[in-house]
């Protein structure tokens, strides 16, 4: 039996220090439904000596965005609808994961 291949698109971009980076990519089956997700785990954010495990992401500090320190090696979580089916250091190796899981 064949491994079922998701077409893969990007999703969720993130942009700094001119530079873009991929937060997020989207598996879609043959009719364009998407089936799987496969998500960065954004780490604590390093500025100077200082480490923080908490974002604000608005002015007033109201919204903050927490950051736990993933696993190590584990930066990409992989999703089939709302389950973790796995972890990878590689989006490419949690894309593998995905469609292992789906086969």
């Amino acid at each position: 039996m064949d491994t079922p291949r998701l077409h893969w698109m990007r999703g969720r971009t993130e942009t700094g220090a001119g530079a873009s980076r991929t937060l997020e990519w989207i598996g879609c089956d043959d009719t364009g439904e998407p089936i799987a997700r496969i998500v960065r785990v954004r780490g604590p954010l390093w500025s100077g000596w200082r480490l923080y495990r908490a974002v604000a992401l608005d002015e007033e500090a109201r919204v903050i965005e927490l950051r736990p320190t993933p696993p190590d090696g584990a930066d990409w979580l992989a999703f089939i609808g709302g389950r973790v089916v796995g972890r990878a250091a590689l989006p490419l190796q949690a894309v593998r994961t995905v469609e292992a899981a789906l086969g």
